[in-house]
């Protein structure tokens, strides 16, 4: 039996519904049975008619009445959560028809999920079928819960309809958080002289430019030099400024990187980013972010609670991209009282030299590629380093085990962790603006 598709096409509410004819061998018996009593008049051939041609038709009645009252909805109460944690999800299946689903398949065709999920269920008359479904979040990313396909047909299989639901919710997975208590980060210097030490009004100020001498300055202010060039007394103009600013560079170079998917030197990088990051908050510091995938990312430091969402999402959708780390400290200048923390697996010293100007202090966290089956070392990286004097703190493997552990096992957090800060409000507004 071959099948034929009919035109009959709607769209609806973001809906696409689709009527498929089975088999031709219904609406041929009925012609035929049809030409047999015209020609015949024998009663028999009428009786076979009406039998089939109500059997055709009632079979059409059917899934056209499931066409215009059968509705999906998917319902996702997250908008966020960290690797590791099981989000819920609640599906309904409506039916406002008059006539049963005797049977239905739920398809899941979202493009981020690795296996399609099918569930196949029955649906009463004027009835609502709920089901519950757990999704184990096992990569950082986000991620979308549909668009959805229902297949469904009459109880004689003559027609199958299937509707495409383009609904969808999306869903940010974060990366998991290590504490890193053990991680010491050096503070800022004045002007790049770590060894000076400051009062506490010196440590909230910076230079900010120069101006005119005005009655009143302080005589510590006055810039000398441009003094003696302009012939009349010019003073530095100072701003506010946190010297205890962290700026975190992240190195994605497609080129330096080792391991593959979760088990790489850039998962292990932005799961150190993350997580370090999130200690600077708690610490009420202010924390930019700098990383380069596809898209240059640059946060500027701020310690408000929604910048912490803000580098939870860029590093949930970090990749790797074709920007040096040396590019990227030389795309724009960093205050000389900020604190400047690179994380790199790369084996080239070049970096180094591009921050060696920008003043203030800076520290290296080094992700060890030979772990990640890479034959090139850093050595000439720890020596570039111990040259200038810059600190550095090996990262090892490990850590990546230490941030996937539930994930491995195939455990998750319980219930109540995501209930604390997670919760969609569903007002309009982007995902990671709706968290309370």
């Amino acid at each position: 039996m071959r099948k034929a598709e009919s035109d009959n096409t709607i769209t609806k509410n973001k809906n696409e519904a689709k009527l498929q004819l089975n088999t031709w061998l219904v609406p041929l018996l009925v012609g035929v049975f049809a030409v047999l009593y015209a020609f015949t008049g024998f009663r028999g051939w009428l009786i076979f008619f009406i039998g089939f041609a109500g059997v055709w038709l009632l079979a059409l009645l059917w899934v056209t009445s499931l066409r215009n009252n059968l509705y999906i909805e998917r319902n996702l109460h997250l908008a966020w959560a960290t690797v590791g944690d099981s989000v819920h999800e609640e599906l309904k299946l409506i039916n406002n028809s008059w006539l049963p689903v005797v049977w239905v398949e739920i398809i899941d065709i979202s493009a981020s999920l690795s296996t399609q999920m099918r569930i196949v269920s029955d649906v009463g008359i004027k009835t609502t079928r709920t089901r519950h479904l757990s999704h184990m979040c096992r990569q950082r990313g986000l991620y979308t819960l549909g668009p959805t396909r229902l297949r469904t047909g009459d109880p004689f299989g003559i027609y199958t309809l299937t509707i495409h639901d383009f609904h969808s919710d999306a869903i940010l997975v974060t990366p998991p958080l290590l504490p890193l208590t053990q991680l010491r980060i050096v503070p800022a210097g004045w002007a790049g002289d770590q060894r000076r030490r400051r009062g506490a009004i010196e440590r909230q100020i910076s230079d900010a430019g120069v101006r005119n001498y005005l009655p009143g300055d302080s005589l510590r202010r006055i810039h000398w030099q441009a003094t003696a060039r302009f012939d009349k007394l010019i003073v530095r103009q100072l701003e506010a400024s946190a010297s205890g600013d962290w700026w975190i560079f992240v190195d994605l170079q497609d080129g330096v990187q080792a391991g593959e998917g979760r088990d790489s030197t850039s998962e292990l990088s932005v799961v150190l980013a993350a997580s370090l990051a999130m200690r600077g908050l708690k610490e009420h510091r202010r924390v930019g972010l700098v990383l380069a995938g596809p898209d240059l990312v640059w946060l500027e430091p701020r310690a408000d609670p929604a910048h912490r969402w803000r580098i939870l999402r860029a590093l949930a959708m970090a990749e790797a991209g074709r920007r040096s780390l040396s590019e990227l400290i030389g795309l724009r200048h960093i205050a000389q009282t900020a604190t400047m923390i690179a994380i790199t697996p790369s084996s080239d010293p070049s970096w180094i030299l591009a921050a060696g100007g920008r003043g203030g202090d800076q520290m290296a966290l080094l992700v060890d590629p030979t772990e990640f089956g890479s034959p090139i070392d850093q050595s000439r990286v720890i020596s570039a380093l111990a040259y200038f004097g810059v600190p550095y703190q090996h990262i090892p493997r490990s850590l990546l085990e230490d941030a996937y552990p539930s994930v491995a096992i195939g455990l998750h957090r319980p219930s109540s962790d995501l209930q604390n800060g997670k919760r969609y409000l569903k007002q309009g507004r982007a995902a990671w603006q709706q968290l309370s």
